[in-house]
């Protein structure tokens, strides 16, 4: 207790000792460590916020906000309005609830609208809250996408009428506003047009106009042909053919030469047109009677007594038969997208082996080698020569990178697992700091100046007992000379050599003994 009460005593002996200027820094200096660590100690106990939803419309953010409020559940809300925070420990909880309650509801409303039953409602209301149901359900849909960060569905159902050909065709418009950094693809943007089609009855998905928020087209006009659309979808089957045939190969291949030793490249060359076949054959041989018409026409000769004679005079046949002749009728479509030539490359690697050094040596294969290997790839690909298909197999060293892979979890997840530890290190880390590089080298320098003025008293009564009056008059001017500013040991010494050195001598001398 005693050793910390001469520590603070020497302390303020020191501070008092300073000059002002340096009082004043070091009080600023001790200021800013104490909001320093303060700040440190208020953020390790601040409650760390999490996002419960974002992108969110004003309709449910509000009816979140207000499900909160209830609850008394501290809330935070963007500047936007889109995103609430909450306590990270309620996160996963609050979202069942909110999802239990129905909410988000992602904008507009849907079926849900029916659950409140109005007595006298007529049904030009009744047909308005379907359409604000569809266009609410269709819109939650879209939102569900990963590109979309919210859209809006319209839909002009037309009234019906009692004649086919004046009955028109519903149609509908979407507008999407994508996420920074994403893109759809028309595959996507197809997709959304038949999705809101075949909600809607009797719509086409041509019926359907997809445009961003910047109001650029992204669905195109089609029309009902067969042959609209069919490039892109060639190209997909084209690729994936390609794609498929590869893996095929390259699988069958590294189980002979290893995996990762082959690599396997297709191209080949489709038929995409559109061709309707029709034979008409006869066969003359192959005869059916169909219809047979005979006329018998007889005259006899008639006597002197009117009686008849028995051979008759004149007798005529007309007889008529009519052929059917076999007519065989054929029609035949030829499939789309037939194979008219392939060209296959593919490239493997050699062999190795350890020479005397330990080194590796590549050695290539030989000619048997590469040649099974042609035969191979021929066989798994349906090869055929008459098409003009093509097989090279080339050996060629790969280059080996010895890469290490690591095991267990992803970089992400190392980080939000090592995050909480490593907010406490780093605050303990910079208060450890503060403490070593400011305020220990402070404190050592006010203990130090506490320590000049007792020296100096010690200095004076040394050279009154060996000097006399003398040295009590260089004593004197030596305190005349440190009044002024603050010195150390060192200019002390000096200071008091400099005004009687053999005064100064005899001092260390009785000092010494």
């Amino acid at each position: 207790m005693d050793s910390i009460l001469q520590s603070l005593t020497r302390l303020f002996t020191g501070f008092e000792a300073l000059s002002p200027t340096r009082k004043v820094s070091v009080v600023m200096v001790f200021l800013v460590a104490a909001a320093s660590i303060a700040l440190m100690v208020y953020l390790t106990v601040q409650v760390e916020y999490r996002v419960l939803f974002s992108n969110l419309s004003a309709e449910d953010g509000g009816s979140i906000v207000e499900r909160l409020s209830e609850r008394k559940i501290p809330y935070r809300v963007s500047a936007g309005g889109g995103t609430i925070s909450v306590p990270a420990k309620q996160v996963s909880e609050l979202r069942l609830e909110m999802a239990a309650s129905g909410l988000p509801q992602g904008g507009g409303v849907g079926f849900e609208i029916f659950d409140k039953k109005t007595l006298g409602a007529t049904e030009f209301e009744q047909q308005l809250n379907y359409r604000r149901a569809l266009q609410g359900e269709l819109t939650r849909t879209i939102n569900g996408l990963d590109e979309i960060q919210s859209s809006r569905v319209h839909i002009a159902l037309p009234k019906d009428s009692l004649f086919t050909d004046q009955q028109k065709k519903p149609t509908a418009s979407v507008t999407l506003r994508i996420k920074a950094g994403k893109s759809l693809r028309p595959a996507q943007i197809e997709g959304i047009a038949h999705l809101v089609a075949s909600s809607i009855e009797g719509m086409n998905p041509g019926e359907v106009m997809i445009v961003d928020s910047r109001g650029n087209i992204l669905s195109a006009k089609q029309d009902d042909s067969k042959l609209s659309g069919l490039t892109a979808r060639q190209v997909d089957y084209q690729r994936n053919m390609e794609r498929d045939l590869a893996a095929r190969i390259q699988s069958m291949l590294e189980n002979v030469v290893g995996k990762g030793n082959a690599a396997v490249r297709v191209a080949a060359e489709l038929d995409f047109r559109i061709m309707e076949k029709t034979e008409e054959s006869y066969d003359p041989e192959a005869q059916v009677i169909r219809s047979r018409q005979r006329n018998v026409e007889t005259e006899h000769a008639v006597g002197n007594n009117a009686a008849v004679s028995e051979s008759p005079k004149k007798e005529s046949v007309d007889e008529i038969v009519n052929y059917e002749i076999n007519r065989v009728v054929s029609k035949t479509v030829m499939p789309v997208g037939e194979t008219k030539k392939l060209s296959i490359a593919v490239l493997v690697d050699g062999k190795y082996t350890k020479n005397e050094n330990n080194e590796e040596v590549y050695t290539a294969l030989t000619a048997n080698e590469i040649e099974s290997l042609e035969n191979l790839v021929r066989k798994s690909a349906g090869f055929d020569a008459q098409r003009g298909d093509q097989v090279v197999v080339t050996n060629m060293p790969f280059r080996k990178a010895q890469i290490e892979e690591m095991e267990g979890a992803t970089f992400q997840n190392a980080v939000d697992t090592a995050s909480p530890i490593l907010k406490y290190v780093g605050i303990f880390a910079l208060i450890g700091f503060i403490f070593l590089f400011i305020l220990r080298p402070l404190l050592r320098s006010v203990m130090s100046a506490s320590v000049s003025p007792p020296m100096a008293e010690a200095g004076a009564t040394a050279a009154g007992v060996a000097g006399g009056g003398y040295a009590q008059q260089g004593a004197q001017e030596y305190r005349q000379a440190a009044a002024g500013r603050s010195m150390t040991e060192t200019e002390i010494a000096r200071e008091m050599a400099r005004v009687d050195a053999k005064q100064f001598a005899d001092i260390l001398r009785n000092w010494i003994k």
